[in-house]
């Protein structure tokens, strides 16, 4: 693997750990490389574009706070980087198939295909 992707991909674990913003400029600045770099070198080695790969990470965050408590969904976008609570419920539903709220009180992340995949945050698919 790429020292650069692995390095970008350490970077996300732990912002997204430490509850920091996961967006391409703040993980290239952090990098020490233009966001341009950044995304073509990720793009190029991975086949996914970083803003993807970025705010899949934000989605599944926002997912596993909708089912571990009471926090609004509105609290629920800000903090994982949406600032539009209406296009976060967009990508939402565009990525489990249901509103966040029909997922808090329905949902699983086993139900869809496309969760199980990326369910477990593995990181290893990303480079590959």
């Amino acid at each position: 693997m790429d020292a650069l992707v692995r390095d970008l991909l350490k970077c996300v674990r732990r912002r997204a750990h430490a509850n920091e913003e996961l967006t391409v400029e703040d993980v290239s600045k952090e990098l020490g490389f233009t966001r341009q770099y950044v995304s073509g070198k990720f793009h190029r080695i991975t086949g996914r574009l970083l803003s993807d790969y970025l705010k899949e990470k934000r989605l599944l965050k926002a997912a596993k706070l909708l089912k571990q408590g009471d926090m609004k969904i509105t609290q629920i976008s800000r903090l994982c980087g949406f600032d539009s609570e209406n296009y976060f419920r967009q990508q939402f539903k565009l990525r489990f198939g249901m509103s966040p709220r029909q997922f808090r009180h329905d949902g699983s992340f086993g139900g869809h295909a496309r969760n199980r995949r990326n369910e477990r945050g593995d990181d290893a698919r990303a480079a590959n």
